[in-house]
Formats: structure tokens, C-alpha cells, sequence
């Protein structure tokens, strides 16, 4: 983060005249979210100092001393998660409608994908004729069309017996492992604006796909 974006933390990135946070907030406030829960690490007080600006929902804080992980991160928001919950990586923007997510939901796990032939450097999701995922490719190299997962999940609060501390990511840990407890992990393929706004080229480019 420090070398794309300097000093600030990513999620603080100007994105259309404000910041990439204030978006993702106003995102989920928009699809029906009620309260969220978001793990910093990186400059964390300058996070937790805009926050205290308002925010259009209740926003729960987890600190953490030392990364932890895609997944791990939500061990210590635990308490929290008690029932059925939405997860948005910090940055990706999109404009999927969540509750069509959610209202298709079942198993342990449905994981926002989409089709495309760009694989490399993805994770892609392997699936059954049920939309069932039996197998993923993590950022490797992929070839010919395949889904990719968008960075956008439904999860049951049970996901978490199936993350083992103090580090785990979901594509190299915790899928391979519920996969492997005979867990289900269902998709769904989605038409919506996906972006992965991970370096400041791409931050700028969803600001003008979107017009902001």
C-alpha cells in the first residue's frame, strides 16, 4: 500500500472528491446494510480519526498489531457475526445488488463471480453443473474463459470454524479447507460493475466508469 499510494492508507485513496472509504460506506448503506464491522492495520488512526467524521451507518472497528489475513481478519469481529453477513473487500467497488446475493445464499458460503477470459492473477472458481465450487486457482496462471471470484461473499457465521489463526487467506486457506470438511460453497454468476481498485491506475479508472 505504501509504494501505490504513499503514506495513506489505501481505503483513504480520493475517489470522486472523497475517499474510497467514504464510497464503500455509502455503498452498503445504499444496499440495505445496517452495521459494519472493518479491520485496519495500516495507519489505522488516521482510518479511525475520518470515521469519527459520521459516517450513514454504525461502523464496528477490529485493530490489528499484525496482519492476519483475508480471513483471519475475522476471527477477532466473531461475536459480531451472528447470522448470515455480507463481506466487501475494501477494494473492490462494485454496484452488485447484495440482496440478490443474499437472497440466493446457501451452504456455508456464496462467493459474487463473473466470466471472463483475463484469468491471470485471479482467483478463478471451479464449479460443478450446480454452480457448486469444487476447486479454485489462486492468482495463478489461468487460461481460455472462466469465473472469476469477485471479491464479494455472503458467509454463515460458521466460516470461522474453519479459520485457524493467526494467519489465513480465504483462497490459499480457508476454501481448500471447508472444501476439504465436505463443507458447500455454492456462486453466483453476476452481471454488475466489479473492480479491483488495488493500484491507483485502476482507483482512477473506476472513478471515471462511474463518472464521479
Amino acid at each position: 500500500m505504501r509504494g501505490a499510494f504513499g503514506n495513506a492508507p489505501k481505503i483513504l485513496a480520493p475517489f470522486g472528491g472523497r475517499t474510497l472509504l467514504d464510497h464503500q460506506l455509502d455503498y452498503l448503506a445504499g444496499q440495505g446494510v445496517d452495521e459494519v464491522g472493518i479491520n485496519l492495520h495500516h495507519h489505522a488512526d488516521t482510518v479511525v480519526e475520518h470515521l469519527g467524521g459520521g459516517t450513514p451507518l454504525p461502523v464496528r472497528v477490529s485493530v490489528e498489531d499484525t496482519l492476519l489475513g483475508t480471513a483471519g481478519a475475522l476471527l477477532p469481529l466473531a461475536p459480531f457475526l451472528d447470522e448470515p453477513f455480507a463481506l466487501l473487500y475494501g477494494d473492490v467497488v462494485t454496484d452488485l445488488r447484495l440482496d440478490d446475493l443474499v437472497e440466493r445464499h446457501s451452504g456455508i458460503a456464496t462467493l459474487a463471480c463473473y466470466r471472463s477470459a483475463e484469468l491471470e492473477g485471479k482467483g478463478v472458481v471451479e464449479v460443478d453443473e450446480q454452480l457448486r465450487v469444487t476447486g479454485f486457482v489462486e492468482k495463478g496462471v489461468a487460461h481460455g474463459e472462466g469465473l472469476v471470484n469477485a471479491g464479494v461473499h455472503v458467509l454463515d457465521p460458521s466460516i470461522v470454524d474453519h479459520i485457524s489463526p493467526p494467519f489465513a487467506d480465504f483462497g490459499h486457506d480457508v476454501w481448500p479447507a471447508a472444501l476439504a470438511a465436505g463443507a458447500e460453497i455454492t456462486t453466483v454468476t453476476v452481471d454488475a460493475y466489479i473492480k479491483d481498485v488495488g493500484t491507483p491506475e485502476a482507483l482512477a479508472e473506476a472513478v471515471r466508469d462511474l463518472g464521479l
